[in-house]
């Protein structure tokens, strides 16, 4: 039987930042909850809080961040409570993290080796065992010869194989919690199709859960149950991936669904004008000033998030408008494709 529990939980956060005698507010209100085995998605332009709001489940954000409201509870662990110990044991143990770049977030002087047996600290494994298991998991990733690669360092592997390295060395933690910040950035379509086939096997395999943030609704949609559009630090719209893509309910979602290439629509059609600076944002909606509904009470009001319908949330004055609009897939009366 299926645990339902949540496997993390994270409840009106707020994340500032000191900078240059500025308060940033990078993430404002965002409440949400994962369960084991099941994929969420951020999605969103740069610099609306995506990468920000992963830093803080795993506690690395920059000295100069406070977090002055919420929490995130970890298995019934308040996470922002923990001591460096307790820290230690649940980065990489309960909650890996596959970082955007590689290159800046393996050691490059240390071999692959050395860096997947960090991992296996604490565990009562032989040598021989820990060479097994990293050959294994090497295997597991998709790289091949994990015999003779895992004496090299990371500078050695191709864009795709780095990533798949990082993979393989956090996945050695045997992490119950997957976070993937823009694991496909970069990479040219063929490199992005395998890491995506990759952490859906993965997970399925390991029954992890899996946060995974990106810019790119098309790979959201191939990985996530769930999804998340972040705007400005906030939460604009929530649901589950297949209703996203066929009802959005907030006009920025719209937005990138319009941008979505390859033909998934007859036309692309960019967002007008420019994501707002954090210390300067405009009054009321954050979104207001590129929106194509907007009215004056979203010029002078943060819209509430609200629930439109069964489990799907939206940030706006005028969601309700946005029933006539259809995403980029159909629905049967059942919610399936």
């Amino acid at each position: 039987m299926k645990d339902e529990r949540n496997l993390l939980e994270v409840e009106g956060l707020c994340i500032h930042f000191e900078t240059n005698g500025y308060d940033v507010q990078a993430v404002q209100d965002v409440t949400f909850s994962i369960k084991k085995g099941e994929a969420m998605g951020f999605v969103g332009e740069s610099g609306c809080g995506k990468s920000t709001t992963s830093r803080a489940i795993i506690r690395l954000l920059a000295k100069n961040a406070n977090i002055p409201a919420g929490k995130i509870i970890y298995k019934d662990q308040d996470v922002l409570k923990m001591s460096q110990d307790e820290l230690r044991k649940y980065r990489g143990k309960e909650v890996g993290m596959i970082f955007q770049e590689p290159m800046t977030a393996l050691n490059p002087v240390l071999t692959i080796r050395t860096q997947m047996y960090e991992q296996f600290r604490g565990k009562d494994m032989s040598k021989e065992e820990k060479e097994k298991r990293a050959i294994e998991l090497l295997r597991l990733v998709g790289i091949p010869s994990p015999e003779k690669r895992l004496d090299e360092y990371i500078h050695q592997f191709s864009g795709g194989m780095r990533q798949r390295a990082m993979i393989a060395i956090v996945l050695a933690g045997e992490p119950k919690l997957l976070i993937a910040d823009e694991p496909t950035t970069a990479l040219d379509v063929t490199i992005q199709d395998q890491i995506i086939k990759l952490i859906n096997n993965l997970r399925e395999e390991l029954d992890m859960g899996v946060l995974l943030i990106t810019h790119d609704l098309g790979v959201i949609s191939q990985v996530c149950d769930k999804v998340a559009v972040m705007y400005a630090g906030f939460f604009v719209e929530e649901t589950d991936t297949l209703t996203l893509m066929a009802h959005p309910m907030h006009p920025y979602t719209k937005g990138l669904i319009d941008a979505i290439p390859n033909g998934m629509t007859e036309e692309l059609k960019p967002i007008p004008g420019n994501t707002p600076s954090l210390i300067d944002l405009p009054n009321g909606c954050p979104f207001s000033p590129r929106c194509f509904m907007c009215e004056e009470i979203c010029t002078k009001e943060i819209p509430p998030m609200v629930e439109v319908d069964p489990g799907h949330f939206s940030r706006c004055h005028f969601a309700e408008r946005m029933r006539g609009y259809k995403g980029v897939i159909d629905l049967d009366e059942e919610g399936k494709e």
